[in-house]
């Protein structure tokens, strides 16, 4: 072998090695590798180079270590071990593979196993997107699945927002009877089918059980820890909002807090089968916006005469509660449930999702909904009070979790309604398509990552459950650090977690660090432009905050965090990088053409911390994860608010008296119905074939005859003053 090219094989060999080898032997195999005119000068760098490992007894170490070839480092045990450096290599010839492979980061050689459980502590997987397919099981009764009402189909053939009523001719585009909105001490929720976890759904353990898979869960139950699950797998991917306008140039694109605070669930273990439920241990009780997400997905796919029997005073005359619509999907592990809420037999997949959309003002300042559904949607574009607002919102704190919520139920998009708790604003049709680009790039990237996301919850699930066999345990996944994922295992005491949460709910918290680690910052906000740099809704400040470890002297011992210390608390750590067309990389990946490749490689890692360290740090994990849940109460002055929600209750305050039934006469935009065989199709597709019925016309009359509102507008049209 020529001298220049065993200095080449050399240098191929000992790079894993760099760190333990002295600067001096590898400026000496760059040398001699370089030197290829020189055959004299290469043979004597390689005799030095010769002596000097051997000095230094590296030829031992260089055999102790998996031979891996550098530009394409991912292989099975067994082909890493039969890799030899070829002589029959030219000089100058390239390993790299792909028309992709020179716009990624390089890292450093490992062996990758193939994922054979049970996976080993420090040791790298592959996870494969072709290993995994979903397959629908079972019957999902799409027939049974309700339609939209009140014309409001022609949202979802028409991109963009749809105003209910028209700013400028005050002319309503749908029926003007979904409106104003019934609060929640109005409607009988009795009368609606009742929601069943995972756990008690019969029907989802006997598909798991028959198809011999090990966990079951539904959509809510899941889509959070799916979501830090991408984070890890991501690179640190941002959702794109380029398509917005100039107003949030300056804006953060990441993923908003309540995205990246710790998740939990909870493994129920029976006959075999773990469910995955949602962990409600901080979360105990329902929003406002929760709430009214029941009663208006009832009226979007209701006719005026048939909600109004679910009103309180009515509800005599509901006879019979529907049952719920499913989807049933297997995956690997896992057989997965979704609701299915609408259809449209004219989309390509014919069910959709609803989702009613709290604005800005509800969702900051939800203890005080009260006074912050004084807050108006008025405009298309800007940073406040504008339809571009609440999807800027949607895109950082919402879209991952709807994309993964339509990708188990193969649904079609998401039909979004606006709303302010007390009215209704617009409503606007997002494919899960356009999701894919915001989120993911494209279609097929999402596709690759949601099934290399389900691999990898597999192969997690299945370690901590065989670390505790059948008994039920809460897995907290944490992402705030996304270049290394946490992941923690604790054993689920029914009893004595029902007497914490009992006192949480008759005191609001747990320990008096909770309260100090949320009402510090705030009280010492300054009055600086809230608009000037990032935004003060989603601010570096209140994240390292909450971040900080905290000490034993800021924890109460007579009011702490309930952890079950009976067993271990299980720590891990996780190490995650991607494969694109051959090459390694811990950046962001887009798939762009049909030929790329993209698989994950990932290790997990088992702490060794004394049991009670590892206790210790669970609780102000749990500590942290429980602030978030936490709100300004409605009577908190406005100079302990941040600046954020100053602004907003101040918007909130003066436009509150907009939310009244106006007086003026109603008129709706009735579109031209067609004729012949198309109006036959158009009654068969469509049917509610009036915009407004008569009894819509009664209602309405009798509600504007009992409006008295508290602040009469000098013009319907009066512009608001800016904050």
């Amino acid at each position: 072998m020529p001298h220049w090219l065993l200095a080449h094989s050399q240098l191929r060999t000992l790079r894993p090695l760099q760190r333990r080898i002295p600067v001096n032997a590898l400026r000496l195999v760059s040398t001699a590798s370089k030197d290829k005119q020189d055959p004299a000068k290469a043979a004597r760098g390689t005799d030095k180079l010769d002596a000097l490992l051997s000095s230094i007894g590296v030829e031992q170490l260089a055999a102790d270590q998996p031979r891996v070839v550098e530009n394409a480092p991912v292989y099975s045990k067994d082909e890493a071990d039969a890799i030899k450096p070829s002589s029959n290599e030219e000089p100058g010839e390239s390993r790299r593979s792909g028309a992709r492979s020179k716009m990624v980061k390089q890292r450093d050689p490992v062996v990758v196993h193939d994922a054979i459980y049970p996976i080993q502590h420090n040791k790298w997987y592959r996870l494969d997107p072709a290993e995994i397919q979903l397959t629908q099981i079972g019957s999902s009764h799409v027939c049974r699945v309700p339609r939209l009402a009140h014309g409001l189909e022609r949202v979802l053939f028409s991109p963009g927002v749809h105003l209910l009523q028209d700013p400028n001719s005050r002319v309503y585009n749908f029926d003007p009877y979904i409106r104003g909105i019934t609060q929640p001490d109005e409607f009988d929720f009795d009368k609606l089918t009742p929601y069943i976890t995972s756990s008690k759904d019969l029907t989802l353990t006997e598909y798991a059980r028959s198809r011999k898979k090990r966990f079951v869960g539904s959509t809510s139950s899941m889509t959070h820890i799916l979501s830090h699950l991408y984070f890890a797998i991501s690179g640190g991917k941002q959702p794109d909002i380029s398509s917005l306008s100039m107003a949030f140039a300056d804006q953060p694109a990441r993923f908003t807090r309540g995205m990246r605070y710790p998740a939990s669930i909870a493994l129920r273990y029976r006959d075999g089968v773990y469910s995955i439920d949602a962990d409600k241990s901080f979360d105990v009780k329902d929003s406002i916006l929760s709430v009214l997400g029941k009663s208006l997905e009832k009226l979007l796919t209701s006719t005026p005469s048939e909600f109004e029997m679910y009103k309180k005073q009515n509800s005599w005359k509901v006879k019979e509660i529907p049952d719920e619509n499913y989807h049933y999907v297997e995956a690997g592990e896992f057989v997965m449930r979704s609701q299915l809420d609408c259809r449209d037999d004219r989309l390509p997949r014919k069910t959709f999702d609803l989702k009613t959309r709290g604005s800005l003002a509800v969702r900051m300042d939800i203890q005080n909904h009260e006074v912050s559904k004084g807050y108006q949607i008025k405009t298309m574009k800007g940073r406040l009070q504008s339809f571009e607002r609440e999807y800027y919102d949607m895109a950082r704190s919402a879209f991952l979790k709807y994309n993964f919520q339509t990708r188990i139920g193969n649904m079609d998009g998401i039909f979004v309604a606006y709303h302010n708790t007390a009215r209704m604003f617009g409503f606007q049709y997002i494919s899960r398509r356009e999701m894919d680009e915001v989120i993911f790039g494209n279609e097929r990237t999402g596709n690759h990552a949601f099934k290399m996301i389900l691999l990898l919850l597999g192969n997690l699930l299945r370690t901590v459950t065989d670390q505790y066999p059948k008994k039920d345990l809460r897995v907290t996944f944490d992402s705030f650090a996304p270049q290394q994922p946490q992941m923690w295992v604790e054993v689920i005491d029914d009893e004595k977690e029902a007497i914490a949460l009992q006192q949480y709910q008759e005191t609001g918290q747990f320990s008096t660090a909770a309260t100090a680690a949320t009402s510090t910052p705030a009280a010492n906000v300054s009055d600086a432009d809230p608009f000037a740099g990032s935004d003060p809704l989603d601010s570096k400040a209140t994240e390292n905050d909450l971040s900080e470890d905290m000490s034993d002297m800021d924890v109460d011992p007579a009011d702490d965090i309930y952890v079950n210390t009976e067993h271990p608390i299980l720590h891990y750590t996780m190490d995650v990088f991607s494969t694109l067309n051959g090459q390694d990389t811990g950046e962001p990946v887009t798939l762009h053409d049909k030929s790329d490749t993209w698989t994950i490689n990932w290790k997990l890692n088992k702490s060794t911390w004394q049991p009670d360290v590892a206790a210790e740090r669970y609780k102000q994990l749990r500590l942290r994860q429980s602030t978030y849940f936490e709100r300004a109460a409605p009577d908190t002055p406005d100079e302990e608010l941040s600046p954020m929600v100053k602004i907003l209750r101040r918007i909130s305050r003066r436009d509150l008296w907009r939310n009244k039934p106006p007086k003026e006469r109603i008129v709706v935009n009735r579109s031209r119905l067609p004729r012949g065989k198309a109006m036959a199709r158009y009654r068969a597709d469509l049917p509610s074939k009036r915009i407004v019925s008569p009894a819509t016309i009664k209602i309405l009359k009798k509600q504007q005859s009992e409006a008295t509102p508290s602040q009469p507008p000098s013009h319907p049209q009066d512009p608001a003053s800016k904050p």
